[in-house]
């Protein structure tokens, strides 16, 4: 085994990694706060990109403002599908089966839509910092990926410190336990349910934005970066939204190594195979059952 391989594997799996674990990170807060999978996590990252793209190429705003709105549209998209959809089925009371279904047509339409409006081009960023190339033992390190972890690193940081330490982070923990109990004391639970849909949407968009200068943006990537990050929250506990962080870096890293050192037809079959493993052995998830409560 070559050790430059080896690293260049490394890398890989860490810089998709992280993206994986937005995108399961933001699922997880969504379902611990509603009981709803939505299935549209992957497009509401692709949406929030997109939208950075264009408020950047067309009307010249700077790169961090293209940045922070890109997030609002992905916290936007989101917040209106649990408003406008979910909350309504919540009221006449539907099953979980049933919002599964429903965000699974989200996410149809929304790449319809996409595909409608936008067409079938592809979008992309410039880059963060500068093209400099790293050599790490001959493996090549782009200076965005560096870029990408750390913003990954930031923003898993800054949604454990908002659950623990802001007030509105305690109440839509509090709503999320015990929503009756919740009630009682003056805690909107609705709201909390909104601001959860807005939190995991605004962790997808920040997903898509972080990863479009290396992968391009188009209508039919949201469904593959959903599973990505779906795996990472099962893997991670899915009522515990930093537990993604170790599902989406293990199912990265299986999909690096699958694709170094086998082939990359296969790389899919090696990861999700090993995840199916993974559960079967470890059915509350890698953190064991403190991963479905925590947070």
């Amino acid at each position: 085994m070559s050790m430059s391989l080896l690293i260049q594997a490394l890398i890989a799996g860490v810089t998709n990694g992280f993206v994986y674990a937005l995108i399961g990170m933001g699922l997880a807060v969504i379902f611990k706060g509603s009981h709803v999978i939505n299935a549209a996590q992957g497009d509401c990252a692709v949406v929030g990109a997109i939208a950075s793209v264009l408020l950047l190429a067309r009307l010249s705003v700077p790169y961090p403002l293209a940045a922070l709105g890109g997030g609002l549209v992905g916290a936007l998209l989101c917040a209106g599908i649990e408003r406008v959809l979910v909350r309504p089925m919540k009221r006449r009371g539907a099953g979980e089966e049933a919002y599964l279904l429903l965000t699974i047509g989200v996410t149809l339409t929304l790449s319809a839509a996409l595909l409608f409006f936008l067409g079938r081009g592809s979008y992309s960023l410039p880059t963060l910092g500068s093209d400099h190339v790293f050599l790490v033992q001959d493996a090549v390190l782009v200076e965005h990926a560096v870029w990408l972890v750390a913003g990954g690193v930031l923003l898993t940081v800054a949604l454990h410190a908002f659950f623990r330490h802001t007030a509105v982070g305690l109440a839509m923990v509090a709503a999320s336990i015990d929503p009756q109990g919740a009630a009682t004391i003056g805690i909107d639970v609705g709201r909390m349910r909104t601001l959860a849909f807005a939190t995991g949407g605004l962790l997808a968009a920040f997903a898509g934005i972080l990863v479009a200068p290396l992968v391009a943006m188009d209508y039919h990537v949201g469904m593959s970066l959903t599973l990505k990050g779906f795996a990472a929250a099962i893997l991670g506990g899915l009522a515990n939204p930093l537990g993604a962080v170790a599902g989406g870096l293990t199912i990265a890293l299986l999909e690096a190594f699958a694709i170094t050192f086998i082939s990359s037809s296969y790389k899919d079959v090696i990861a999700f195979g090993l995840l199916i493993v993974i559960m079967v052995v470890l059915p509350h998830g890698m953190l064991g059952r403190a991963a479905r409560v925590g947070g």
